[in-house]
């Protein structure tokens, strides 16, 4: 498996991790005074199935609680989906996070590929995707939006076509938005109840979180119902639920967070596509897809070790090769040192 710094604990802080995808202005720090206060809650079992959680999402997202299922990280819900559905045919729109494959293949579901293409920057061709839909009659497409690893990401407007061909087809679009809220683009949330639309988002990438897991679905009562059907108890702690409500009140984080990407994407953009050698792709996440000319991934990866650096080779990644890599955006003082090191090194 072509691991990312999440694989390795504790030992990505010796050095400088490029390929993980979390917010690098760390855990906020109104988060980290209020959950000090709420460790004596430790001693109780948390709510069973995260119901003060979900009513305060239901504010903050103008949904009702119903329509909302909480997750120990996003990844709990793909899962959960997968198993829920019992899908005979997946389609996977390639190349994308390799956690679906897995997910729907443990729950018996053959898989099916769409490929994007490199000299289109990776944008599905929709006739071909919808021919595709009508050809095979899968019961879940799966679409990363924005994609993880190219960064590509679609207007409600662009998908109009695909929604309309999936509620003709009885078919469910699984949409993974965990990367939006690093952009101002418009979610797909306000379609869920006219299509056939799951939603999954991830608190844990936004807000620094990954060691307390939590992420949130969204979709319409019938299939809300289902995936609390077979869903374990207690798989959110306390502590993610009271995080909940502690960081959906932080807007100066969130806010900061938007403005302060938007910098540092720039910065990282233009310091790459400085370097005659790689070829960046415009991206609407809080990363970059890149392309190595006359280097392979692997013999980069290894080399800017030596530098203590790590990034993202995309060998595993469908329809990509060893020339691709993939790089987070993290803080100015880390990118320059990216910057400067790949100069130096291709």
């Amino acid at each position: 498996m072509n691991k990312h710094g999440g694989y390795f604990g504790h030992k990505q802080r010796e050095v400088i991790d490029f390929s993980v995808n979390i917010n690098p202005l760390g855990v906020p720090s109104k988060l980290m005074k209020e959950l000090e206060k709420e460790l004596p809650m430790l001693i109780r079992y948390p709510e069973i199935d995260g119901k003060t959680a979900k009513e305060t999402l239901s504010k903050y997202l103008d949904k009702e609680a119903d329509k909302i299922i909480l997750g120990n990280g996003a990844t709990e819900l793909i899962y959960l989906f997968a198993r829920a559905i019992k899908a005979s045919k997946v389609l996977l729109i390639q190349p994308t996070f390799t956690e679906y494959e897995r997910a729907f293949q443990v729950s018996g579901s053959s898989i099916f590929h769409f490929y994007t293409h490199e000299k289109a920057g990776f944008r599905i061709d929709m006739p071909e995707l919808l021919a595709s839909i009508e050809n095979l009659n899968p019961q879940v497409v799966v679409l990363c939006n924005p994609n993880n690893p190219t960064g590509v990401f679609y207007e409600p407007e662009e998908l109009m076509p695909l929604l309309e061909v999936i509620k003709k087809k009885n078919c469910y679009l699984f949409v993974d938005e965990s990367f939006i809220d690093f952009t101002e683009k418009i979610s797909l949330s306000s379609f869920v109840e006219e299509y056939p639309i799951f939603i999954l988002r991830s608190m844990t990438k936004t807000y620094g979180i990954p060691g307390l897991r939590l992420g949130y679905g969204l979709g319409d009562t019938d299939i809300i119902k289902e995936l609390n059907y077979i869903k374990e108890p207690w798989t959110i702690n306390s502590l993610a639920l009271k995080a909940v409500d502690i960081l959906l009140m932080d807007n100066d984080y969130f806010n900061r967070t938007q403005k302060w990407y938007e910098e540092e994407k720039n910065f990282l953009l233009n310091g790459l596509s400085s370097i005659n050698n790689i070829d960046v792709f415009p991206s609407e996440g809080n990363f970059f897809l890149c392309k190595l000319k006359n280097s392979s991934g692997e013999n980069v990866k290894s080399t800017l070790l030596n530098y203590g650096i790590y990034i993202r080779t995309c060998t595993d990644f469908k329809g990509l090769n060893d020339q691709f890599i993939r790089l987070a955006v993290r803080g100015r003082e880390e990118n320059e040192k990216l910057i400067h090191s790949l100069y130096n090194l291709i």
